[in-house]
């Protein structure tokens, strides 16, 4: 077993340091496949640590060799910083990075971990057919595919097909949920505290629930709303959605906000206990996201209230991790809240439920063993190189129709300046005097040749 190289584009959970999902995502995937023996490479961009609030030092390490396996580069050399590796086999984690990774000498793997394609859209990306090619290329490129969900798979596969892949094989794109490490115990029973992580997306929208929260403690007089996160930092991609709800919260007496904190430092708060408030008005993107921040919120031992209508919220509502309620529904929030906060739940009886869920299904020991057992011995994916050459070649008869097309435009354009043409069009025109006449002298033309062709045509026969 050779070297396997792991590509991620955002900052990683390191001692000190700030994190996104994608980044909690890639070092899911590294735990995976290094509590599978294999030699891992965690590689992340600079930029990412300074766009987060963090830094690239690491923050009391046990040892000095803890994490050198973790490395960092500069986004525009990466390149040059995967030559240096000399892997074996790439894991790409996001096909956004294909294009910039560019071709490698050795098998690929990417994690298709969301519908970012949809999450491109809800941006309000202006080129949604370059965006679209840009993924059919990197899948293209790719000998191995893997997903967060049963719902990603199914949202995944016609793209597959239109990049060529044998879908009809039962084993095509396998599922890897988001996994954590379970703690070893639940987190304490807080009925009075209430907790909300992430940062504001477009496709996020928590405004609902936080507003029945403040309500609800209003009402009774008791609880903390703790949140922490806000506005994305690198970009206000909710561009200003949410700010009138930030600005309530920050003047609200029972929230207690806090921003971006380094990823230990935010387990440590979720230890002290509490239930975690999920719910996400529903919309495409959240019915297919396998929600990173209630995997965290699980592996911590934290009772969830969660949507009803995605993959989690079904396992959640199966095992008894908390609750799965439609997030439109005020009055049922309501009444679970006031329930929580007035004691009237076993919390601990959820909490343990949680991590068990974590450890039987969630736990990155054994969910990584699709993508750890193709790593053990990489290859290239049969008939990716003849396919790509086949789109490469529909790609070129592409545009040489299309350059054939606009020649015929030009030859067009030039014909109509022509004064006889104009004077032809304008005369037979829909107003154009001679139209009525020129077409009966098309008819008489007709009426007189139609015989002669005919008693043409038999003798031609005899």
């Amino acid at each position: 077993m050779g070297i396997i190289l792991i590509l991620t584009t955002e900052p990683l959970p390191l001692p000190g340091m700030p994190t996104s999902g994608a980044g909690l995502r890639a070092w899911g995937l590294a735990m995976g496949l290094r509590a599978a023996g294999l030699d891992v490479r965690l590689l992340a961009p600079e930029e990412s640590t300074a766009t987060y609030g963090g830094k690239s030092e690491i923050r009391n390490p046990k040892s000095e060799t803890e994490f050198d396996w973790v490395k960092f580069f500069r986004r525009a050399q990466i390149r040059e910083a995967v030559r240096a590796e000399k892997p074996d086999a790439i894991v790409l984690q996001h096909w956004g990075l294909a294009a910039e990774l560019g071709e490698v000498d050795c098998p690929l793997a990417i994690d298709l971990a969301g519908p970012h394609l949809l999450e491109r859209r809800l941006w309000g990306s202006d080129h949604p057919e370059a965006d679209l090619r840009e993924k059919l290329d990197a899948l293209r490129r790719a000998d191995f595919l893997t997903c967060s969900g049963e719902r990603q798979r199914l949202y995944f596969l016609p793209f597959l097909s239109m990049a060529g892949w044998p879908i009809e094989e039962a084993d095509a794109l396998p599922v890897i949920p988001f996994s954590m490490a379970p703690a070893r115990e639940p987190a304490p029973p807080r009925p009075d505290r209430l907790i909300y992580g992430g940062y504001m997306l477009p496709w996020q929208d928590p405004t609902l629930a936080l507003e029945t929260a403040l309500e609800t403690m209003d009402e009774l007089g008791k609880g903390e709303l703790l949140f922490v996160g806000g506005q994305h930092p690198s970009l206000d991609v909710s561009r200003g959605r949410f700010e009138s709800l930030l600005e309530k919260l920050d003047l609200h007496p029972r929230v207690r906000r806090i921003g971006p904190m380094p990823f230990d430092d935010y387990l440590a708060l979720l230890a002290e206990g509490g239930v975690a408030l999920d719910l996400m008005a529903r919309n495409a993107e959240r019915e297919l996201a396998f929600t990173t921040r209630t995997v965290v919120y699980l592996a911590a031992g934290l009772p969830v209230i969660h949507d009803n209508y995605s993959e989690l919220g079904d396992l959640i509502a199966k095992t008894g991790d908390g609750w799965a309620i439609d997030p439109a529904d005020r009055m049922t929030l309501r009444s679970h809240l006031i329930k929580i906060l007035s004691g009237e739940y076993n919390l601990v009886a959820r909490g343990q439920a949680a991590l068990e869920t974590v450890r039987d299904h969630l736990h990155w020991d054994h969910t990584a063993r699709p993508l750890a057992d193709w790593c053990r011995a990489p290859q290239f994916r049969e008939g990716k190189m003849a396919g790509r050459l086949a789109f490469e070649e529909q790609g070129r008869r592409i545009a040489g129709l299309e350059k054939e097309l606009e020649e015929a435009k030009r030859d067009l354009n030039t014909l109509r300046g022509k004064r006889w043409v104009r004077w032809g069009l304008e005369l037979t025109s829909a107003q154009g005097w001679l139209r009525w006449p020129m077409a009966l002298l098309a008819t008489i033309i007709g009426v007189v040749l139609f015989p002669i062709f005919w008693v043409n045509d038999r003798l031609a026969r005899r």
